[in-house]
């Protein structure tokens, strides 16, 4: 009798677990980031987050299909986690902050390094790119942030600095006025 009385709670169990397995938001969470160009800061790199706000606006004023969002990541651990994994495909942080995420120290020494290339600066700001960020993208977006310049305080083009960086590809051809690259597929 009291394997009886199993059957029904083990069915009823499994009921509720195929209903909340089925409406996880994961799936939506994957389908927003594809159809938002998406710029992380976090609320520990204070100026990062109310400056990506105001780049976003140039972006999508200059870019409206980007469809961009500013991001805001709790802690530099999970900045670090986000990008590196690839899951955000942009980076605003301090230059101060970008170089010790390249370099894996200062606030980034407990999480591990980076690899990025950048994008553009903002006075004391970088913008940084995963480095399989495509070369159409970030000519695309090298491109906006050239034409909405007058709006974006401190932009300077990377070509400009006297220290030798790792400029994305795609922001070397817009800067250099080159063609817009073809988007390579992947296998």
């Amino acid at each position: 009798m009291k394997n009886n009385k199993k059957i029904p709670n083990i069915i009823v169990y499994l009921f509720i677990y195929l209903i909340f397995a089925a409406h996880s938001p994961w799936g939506q969470y994957l389908a927003y980031r594809e159809q938002h160009l998406l710029i992380m800061s976090t609320r520990e790199d204070a100026p990062t987050y109310p400056y990506s706000k105001i780049l976003v606006d140039v972006i999508n004023k200059q870019l409206p299909e980007a469809s961009s969002r500013a991001a805001r990541a709790k802690t530099f651990g999970r900045v670090q986690g986000l990008f590196s994994t690839n899951q955000m495909p942009l980076l605003l942080l301090s230059k101060k902050n970008a170089k010790a995420l390249l370099k894996g120290k200062g606030v980034f020494k407990k999480f591990g390094a980076a690899d990025a290339k950048v994008i553009y600066f903002f006075d004391d700001l970088v913008l940084l790119a995963q480095p399989s960020f495509p070369d159409k993208f970030a000519w695309l977006l090298t491109n906006a942030i050239i034409k909405g310049e007058k709006d974006l305080l401190g932009a300077t083009s990377p070509l400009e600095t006297k220290k030798i960086i790792d400029i994305h590809p795609g922001t070397i051809m817009a800067l250099n006025n080159e063609k817009m690259p073809e988007l390579l597929k992947t296998k």
